[in-house]
């Protein structure tokens, strides 16, 4: 039962069931509240959806609304995609059902924070809800229709999307339903608005609306394959849509597969290595695992030193949550150094930035590595104790120099004393941004080293 402890009737002091303690509101919606919850047991947020029975017109469970109907389809359904349902209760007044408590922003909030999207990262999105639709589309006994997909229901959880509210899904079968409404009608198909049958094919029309909304925040260079994809999810008429999600998944994966022909994606193993103490080889590590996320290529940043030293740093960050080992902030991804023995399981075909700070490295450690970034500060007095270490370094082949702080000048001095061109890395105040600059100049390295011929390495304009 809901309570309320003492003479005011305050938030952190409800307790729902003798289970849960709310501790504020997520959201008040036209017909429900949903409140952040933490087990009172186990300790863990959960998310808490207050239906009042006025709203839902009914006394019991007997009867579904909407948001009845959401728990009936979810409490049974298994994937990373979607929320879990962990109970559905009832008091005199209100139902209440708890939820996996999602942390992260919805598509249409992350395209607001961004300077542009790349072509990868929305091709990578729309893989994943091809997966997520085509899981709901071939469910048994009965398949499941979305029916009201848009960026407002779509939340990037890490590098993982979940789809919310399912308030209006509902069950399929082959003669199609007719209900009076569908979805929200810039992303809704035709054949819904218009108040006809429905069918996987009016799911697969909102998901190619909500690329052509990520598109239309990208640069328009490169879309030409994705935009003909896009046309035809959405065409008018059903029958000139793919025929399922999985097939306009299969669709997506060849466009990034010609996208990704510069073989940037093999690049598994990146070290980063200092010149001296406040060079920015952290910084710069931080801003590279930020862009390669941002690029659609799965990235992580490892430090070598202990992980309180790196749980430490991202404490002084109050914006960077940690889930299941693993921290996150905006496209940065991070995991701590758990020393020997300890192994993090990384997703498949994904990358790892090893910074290695001005800590020695073993010959033999650096040529398992991929490509490397030697990261020089520019300062005056840095310039004879680097070039001395460049002297020494094990790997110059596979090493690309980068001159930090936008210092162009120091740049082309470094240059001529190492014998290799330089990069100057841009003014980056916020390495957990990604700024079009500087992802201009790591996508012309990836590119260059993933066509195995000699490394673009820019001095200010190249």
């Amino acid at each position: 039962m809901l309570c309320k402890k003492g003479a005011d009737y305050a938030i952190e002091e409800l307790i729902l069931f003798g289970k849960y303690r709310v501790i504020s509101v997520l959201g008040i919606g036209s017909n429900s509240t949903v409140y952040l919850a933490e087990h009172l047991k186990l300790k863990v947020h959960r998310a808490v959806k207050s239906i009042p029975k006025t709203a839902a017109d009914i006394p019991s469970f007997s009867k579904e609304d909407g948001s009845l109907r959401e728990a009936t389809l979810l409490k049974n359904l298994n994937h990373p995609g979607i929320p879990l349902i962990y109970d559905i209760d009832e008091d005199d007044d209100y139902i209440y059902m708890t939820e996996e408590y999602i942390q992260g922003e919805s598509l249409d909030t992350f395209v607001l924070h961004q300077e542009n999207i790349s072509q990868e990262l929305i091709i990578n999105f729309g893989i994943q809800l091809c997966e997520i639709l085509d899981y709901l589309h071939h469910l048994s006994p009965c398949p499941i229709l979305y029916q009201d997909l848009k960026p407002e229901h779509i939340i990037l959880c890490g590098n993982q999307l979940k789809l919310i509210d399912f308030g209006i899904a509902s069950f399929f079968t082959s003669s199609g339903s007719h209900f009076q409404l569908y979805g929200t009608e810039r992303y809704a198909a035709p054949e819904a608005l218009d108040g006809l049958p429905i069918t996987p094919s009016s799911d697969i029309y909102s998901l190619g609306k909500v690329l052509a909304f990520l598109a239309a925040a990208a640069a328009p260079a490169g879309l030409s394959e994705l935009s003909r994809i896009i046309a035809r999810a959405t065409a008018a008429s059903p029958s000139e849509r793919y025929l399922s999600a999985a097939d306009l998944k299969e669709a997506l994966k060849s466009v990034r597969q010609h996208a990704c022909r510069s073989s940037s994606h093999l690049i598994r193993n990146i070290a980063v290595i200092g010149s001296r103490p406040g060079a920015g080889a952290t910084h710069f590590s931080i801003s590279l695992v930020s862009t390669l996320n941002k690029k659609g290529i799965v990235s992580f940043y490892m430090p070598t030193d202990p992980a309180d030293t790196f749980e430490a740093m991202c404490r002084t960050n109050h914006h960077i949550k940690e889930r299941e080992g693993i921290f996150y902030y905006e496209y940065f991804r991070g995991i701590p150094n758990y020393g020997p023995g300890i192994e993090f399981p990384l997703p498949a075909d994904s990358c790892l930035v090893k910074d290695f700070g001005t800590a020695p490295v073993d010959p033999d450690t650096l040529a398992s590595f991929d490509l490397i970034f030697f990261v020089l500060s520019g300062s005056d007095w840095d310039v004879t104790s680097a070039v001395s270490l460049w002297k020494r370094f094990p790997a110059q082949d596979q090493t690309v120099c980068i001159c930090n702080h936008h210092n162009t000048k120091a740049a082309k001095t470094l240059a001529k004393l190492l014998g290799k061109r330089v990069c100057c890395f841009p003014s980056d105040p916020d390495p957990y941004r990604v700024y079009a600059e500087k992802e201009r100049l790591i996508s012309a390295i990836l590119e260059k080293k993933g066509g195995k011929r000699k490394y673009l390495v820019l001095t200010e304009k190249g």
